[in-house]
């Protein structure tokens, strides 16, 4: 098991000031230590902006394509919302 299955999806997340890690963004986090590791050092206003960004796609193939570019932002030169 791996340490983020326990705060991966709707309702697990024990921080009460970010919303809940969409699936497969949790996902590629998990597979991605430095982008795990840029995404805990976040602020949760900014993890709550990454996350609203992920959720506002119109299809799952544009979901899938947020998730991609912020995992590379998160693991390349870190993200910055908006």
């Amino acid at each position: 098991m791996n340490h983020t299955d326990s705060f991966i999806g709707i309702g697990k997340n024990p921080n009460p000031n970010v919303p809940d890690i969409p699936l497969g963004f949790g996902m590629e986090l998990a597979q991605n230590p430095a982008a795990m590791t840029a995404y805990g050092h976040l602020s949760d206003e900014s993890k709550t902006q990454m996350i609203r960004h992920i959720q506002a796609s119109a299809t799952g193939d544009d979901a899938k394509s947020r998730i991609r570019e912020t995992i590379t932002k998160l693991a390349g030169d870190g993200y910055s919302a908006g």
